[in-house]
């Protein structure tokens, strides 16, 4: 006889993040499979899962029952104060019971997070317990409690309020059984007073992990997240009973108690929520005029459109308009065009930099009108369909850039406008993926660092941004397989990591999504608190409202979201225009910029995009040498074609640029969508006009088939494949074409890009190119600007600053303002940059410059500067970083006067305040008293620092060296002694031995948890910085070696620690003090090399007889493609004799390995052995 049907409903998913290990569509597929009912959640104080929850169970034919098992306080209003604090569980019995739990868990957060936990009070949950089912709680609830610690009043009283609180039918009395001794002794207590007060038992299991032998996994999950190990673990479960476990083990465990199952039932069948999916939850946009939304927009396109097109407007930009209008009020989107029009254009108003788009948003019209975007969809042929698509209504999406610094502004904007209770950010969550999980492991099982490092290390990197799972890592041949094979202790950690592969870890806050409602927004979705990162004034944690619900399940309730993104690069652009204004009187508009002007192009054909967006690497720097961009749709068209898999095309543009006449088009209807990008299928949005043009396809199928492809959904494009080809066939398209046509859209799967959002971004890199070719100062200034707070990049592009011809100037108090400034051409540092130099310490020094001139002196400076707001702190500063330069005194001088000049000014400044001035004030301006009116100073001591010393205390103000560098006056004997820069080590093999150099910059030493030392230091040179780690061995050593500011050589290993990040583990270090003749040697042997080196010819041997018909275009694309300073000369083996052919300097190559070895592909036969 089979056991009765049980319901769990007490259970925790992977979303108590402390010590739940359940995935939730695991949870609720085992519970379908055990024939279950049901399956509840119940995770510690949020229900971040409710609705995968709701989604999973109706998946798997069972009911599901949302609930939360909350922290239960005495007193919520005392947050951060020690007080009791016991967990409750609570079940939504129906749609107001779920509402109420949402309530609930929101103001856990919003008003009691209390040390770490959102908490609740009787109070508030009596508020909101309409439709709720209590159970009395697990051994953590107070009702336990006071039973192990022999209270059962106390624990009466406790069920009393829960009693009152909910009815008496709606509160069970929960039994569980796990072995746990404290626990057995809580139910005797348990089943005592419910029967005494005529309540109803209820079983539950505490389920924490899905599967008994989940047990170790859920142990080394406890470690992770208590920082622990498996051999001294902070935090266990004494039993390994906190499994979903089936009805035969359920029945055996309460089988004294079996009306406790019964219960689970009872509840399961009480439980009744629906959640509406699907719907839209727009607000209403508030117009200023009280019109409707559709006659408001209509309006704002109107003007949009006269001001984008002219007056009378073009034809088709009217259709195009009409017809998105159409759509977008048939839709109901109206409020959502407002809503976005409206805090664009508050950014735009109050000088917030926007960039032009970013998406298929670019492809509508009406964005384009109403200045969301900037780029014209008529002009560069994109679709609106790609962004909303006609015959199926769902939510549009619209992304913003805006610059960092201005995007909390648009936020707080919002806030204001739509109400704190409306506005949430939304939260993300971190998974453990293989790598993370293998670091994780090594260390719970007590392995050093280096050891799951190294196997971590194995584990290849992300394709497109997705990680590898252990599967495949563990496949036959992979690195991974091999050393799980062959090394015990990497099995070992190996299996540990694969019971934490994929758990949620952490919750964070998503970096650009924001939800806006027209109503409270905890009526639809729970809220909770997040870390910010960030401290207020007093140093407190500052925290951020988002949702519980990510960012799918929030677009699934219908809410509006939006990506509110932070760009850097528009930072840069604003800050380069502010420097250019400040500099000439001018301010470029970069909204009206023509995009044909011949300078910005010549230099990002020259391959010179170090700064540029999205043309900064080396990868990309060769595209565009072998693109030779000319125009904007070249940009457009570099920025599709340098990924994964389109860079295979990037031959084929180019040629076809440089050669119209070589574009194959095989069917003539094709022409004006391939000619634009020389032939190739690049865009999603030449698939949809393809399938439009040739295959008749509406504007909704064409949508279909490019989701189908960008998603490789086999299924789907199987569907739609037949439609396709027999709507090419209907016109006219013959059957090679359309083989080939379906050919490519199955390939373009794993490249094809997406138009609207090339262009977009094509945009923002054209105006920091354009900055770059016509501003180079001041667009580097802002670059470096940009760069100051994390100093990574300053030396790059200081050096980038010297091959240009710009010199970098130190802050002058009688030259500099706030910020960079640009004088003839070289770029001055802006006071702000002085360590310790305030906002208002500057503008007290401006004040005095403006109403006096320019200082004379230190003691000048003392005496008109307001002292109240330059402290001697900010002088010591200013003096030690140059920025006294243009007046008397060495820098050792000046600081050691500086107490009297501070003195004498504060007197001098006092005196005046007071009415004391000197008689000579009466005097009238050239009076014979006049000479002796001006103060007089005693000299300031010329005695100057050392160099050394001199650029020490510079770096110490400034936080760089800026007069000069320590590694300028050796750096051509360095460039001896070292394998590569320090900017090149990130292209080196991991774990591959290296000889580097620099001046170390920073360097801390700290003690291990096995109490050994090892240091952590910063090593730069003039073109980048890395972290050098230096473990206890050979610190002991060489520690002398390794102080701030010394120039030394390091031996040692490369540690690529992830994709961001790279270090050197040292293995030996040297101090580096080249003499005089030492540097001047190394000078001469590089200007040798560098004459040796001149490239030799590449000579290629080819019998003219078995050349193929094509090879003259052949090799004129592939040598043009490999541009670099070679000479080619062809030795031809004719039916005349051989004949030697020196080709000119157009095709000179860079004679690389994978030349020759396309040489070898394109000759075939012809090729001839080298003589």
């Amino acid at each position: 006889m089979s056991a009765p049907p049980v319901a769990h409903l007490h259970v925790h998913s992977e979303y108590s993040l402390l010590d739940g290990a359940c995935k939730i569509d695991q949870l609720a597929a085992r519970a379908a499979a055990f024939d279950q009912p049901a399956i509840g959640l119940t995770d510690h104080g949020v229900m971040n899962g409710a609705i995968e929850l709701y989604k999973a169970a109706r998946k798997h034919g069972i009911k599901p029952i949302i609930g939360c098992e909350i922290y239960l306080v005495d007193d919520h209003e005392l947050r951060g104060q020690r007080q009791e604090r016991n967990h409750l569980t609570l079940l939504a019995a129906t749609n107001q019971g779920y509402r109420n739990l949402v309530k609930l868990s929101s103001r856990g957060f919003l008003e009691g997070l209390s040390r770490g936990k959102p908490t609740v009070d009787l109070r508030q949950v009596a508020e909101h317990s309409e439709g709720i089912i209590a159970l009395t709680g697990c051994l953590a609830s107070r009702f336990c409690q006071r039973l192990v610690d022999d209270r059962p009043d106390d624990a009466r009283a406790h069920v009393d309020d829960l009693l009152n609180v909910f009815g008496r039918e709606n509160v069970y009395f929960e039994v569980q059984k796990n072995g746990i001794a404290d626990q057995d002794k809580a139910n005797e207590g348990i089943v005592r007073i419910a029967r005494e007060v005529g309540g109803s038992l209820v079983a539950t299991g505490d389920v924490h992990y899905l599967r008994r032998e989940d047990h170790a996994h859920h142990t080394a999950l406890l470690c992770v997240q208590t920082k622990s190990t498996l051999a001294a673990p902070k935090m266990t479960f004494e039993t390994n009973e906190f499994y979903l476990k089936d009805n035969a083990e359920m029945a055996a465990a309460f089988a004294e108690w079996p009306e406790a199952l019964a219960s689970t039932i009872e509840i399961a069948d009480r439980c009744d929520v629906e959640i509406e999916l699907g719907k839209q939850l727009i607000p209403s946009y508030p117009t200023p005029d009280g019109s409707d939304e559709k006659t408001f927009l209509r309006a704002r396109v109107e003007e949009g459109l006269r001001r984008r097109y002219g007056d009378p407007v073009p034809a088709e930009a009217r259709e195009r308009a009409e017809m998105e209008l159409e759509v977008i009020d048939r839709m109901g989107f109206n409020a959502y065009f407002l809503i976005v029009w409206d805090f664009v254009h508050y950014a735009k108003s109050n000088g917030i930099a926007v960039g032009p788009g970013r998406g298929s948003a670019a492809g509508s019209i009406v964005a384009y009108c109403l200045a969301i975007t900037d780029v014209d969809p008529l002009r560069y042929d994109l679709l609106f369909e790609r962004f909303l698509n006609p015959e199926r209504v769902s939510m549009p999406d619209i992304d913003i850039d805006f610059s960092v610094r201005g995007r909390e502004r648009v936020m707080r904007y919002v806030v204001e406008k739509y109400g704190r209770e409306s506005v949430a950010q939304i939260i993300t969550f971190g998974k453990m993926f293989p790598r993370a999980a293998t670091r994780d492991a090594a260390r719970v099982l007590g392995h050093d660092y280096g050891v799951g490092d190294r196997l971590a290390k194995l584990i290849p990197d992300p394709i497109m941004g997705r990680p590898p799972s252990f599967e495949d890592c563990l496949q036959p041949g992979e690195d991974l397989r091999k050393a799980y094979d062959e090394d015990p202790v990497a099995r070992q950690i190996i299996d540990v990591a694969r019971g934490l592969e994929g758990i949620t870890r952490n919750s964070s806050i998503h970096a650009a999504a924001v939800v806006i409602a027209g109503f409270p927004l905890t009526d639809v979705v729970p809220l909770q608190l997040a870390d910010a990162g960030t401290v207020d004034e007093d140093g407190n944690r500052e925290y951020k409202m988002v949702t519980q619900y990510s960012m799918k399940p929030v677009e699934e309730l219908g809410l509006l979201k939006m990506d509110f993104l932070g760009l850097r690069n528009l930072d840069v652009i604003e800050d380069a225009l502010d420097i250019i204004e400040r500099s000439t009187g001018h301010r470029p508009d970069m909204a009206t910029l023509p995009l044909d002007d011949e300078k910005t192009y010549e230099m990002l054909a020259r391959g010179d995009s170090v700064g540029v967006f999205q043309f900064e690497s080396e990868g990309m720097q060769e595209a565009l040498r072998k693109v030779q961009p000319t125009e904007f749709d070249d940009l457009v068209a570099l920025n599709a074609l340098y990924r994964p898999g389109a860079m295979d095309q990037i031959p084929t543009y180019a040629r076809g640029k440089r050669e119209p006449e070589s574009i194959v088009i095989p069917d003539e209807r094709l022409r004006p969508i391939l000619e634009p990008t020389k032939g190739v299928i690049l865009y999603q949005e030449q698939a949809m006009q393809i399938s439009k043009t040739l295959a008749g396809f509406t504007g909704a199928q064409a949508d279909d088939l490019r989701k189908a492809i960008g998603k490789k959904n086999r299924e789907a494009m199987a569907k739609l494949e037949p439609l396709f080809r027999e709507g090419c066939r209907r016109s006219g398209t013959s059957e090679e074409v359309i083989d080939w046509l379906w050919e490519t859209n199955e390939k373009s799967a794993d490249y094809s890009f997406n138009k609207s959002h090339a262009a977009c971004y094509a945009l923002i890199a054209y105006r920091t190119a354009w900055l770059k070719a016509n501003y180079p100062a001041e667009y580097m200034a802002a670059l470096i600007s940009s760069v100051m707070s994390t100093k990574d990049k300053v030396p790059f592009f200081v050096a980038r600053c010297e091959e240009m011809g710009i010199e970098i100037l130190p802050p002058d108090v009688n030259l500099s303002d706030h910020e960079f400034t640009v004088v003839d051409g070289n770029i001055r540092f802006g006071l702000d940059a002085v360590k310790g130099v305030g906002y208002q310490a500057v503008e007290a020094i401006k004040k005095a410059r403006e109403e006096g001139g320019p200082f004379t002196s230190l003691w000048d400076f003392c005496a008109r500067v307001d002292a109240r707001a330059v402290n001697r702190k900010a002088i010591e500063a200013l003096i030690k970083c140059g920025a006294f330069g243009s007046t008397e005194g060495s820098r050792k001088g000046m600081l050691s006067v500086l107490e009297q000049a501070q003195a004498a000014g504060a007197k001098q400044q006092q005196d005046a305040l007071t009415g004391q001035g000197s008689i000579f004030d009466l005097e009238p301006a050239g009076g014979a008293a006049s000479a002796f009116a001006a103060p007089s100073y005693p000299p300031i001591p010329t005695e100057e620092f050392e160099q050394s010393e001199l650029l020490a205390i510079e770096k110490e103000a400034i936080g760089l060296f800026i007069s000069a560098h320590p590694l300028k006056e050796v750096r051509e004997a360095l460039r001896l002694k070292v394998d590569c820069s320090l900017a090149d080590l990130e292209h080196r093999k991991d774990q591959d031995w290296v000889t580097v150099g620099g001046i170390v910059t920073q360097a801390k030493k700290i003690r291990t948890k096995s109490g050994s030392t090892m240091m952590f230091a910063t090593l730069d040179d003039l073109e980048g910085s890395v972290e050098i780690v230096v473990f206890e061995r050979v610190l002991a050593e060489q520690e002398a070696a390794l102080q701030v500011d010394s120039i030394v050589l390091v031996r040692g290993r490369v540690d690529h620690k992830d994709a961001t990040k790279t270090a050197v583990v040292v293995q030996s270090v040297e101090p580096f003090n080249p003499t005089p003749e030492e540097v001047e040697r190394a000078r001469e042997e590089l200007r040798a090399q560098a004459t040796r080196a001149k490239p030799s010819a590449l000579h290629v041997s080819i019998d003219a007889a078995r050349l193929p018909a094509t090879i003259i275009d052949d090799l004129k694309t592939l040598l043009v493609n490999n541009p670099g300073e070679s000479e080619v000369v062809f030795e031809v083996q004719t039916s005349s004799g051989p004949r030697r052919l020196k080709l000119g300097d157009d095709y000179k190559v860079a004679a690389t390995a994978a030349l020759r070895a396309e040489l070898d592909h394109v000759l075939g036969e012809a090729l001839l052995p080298a003589a």
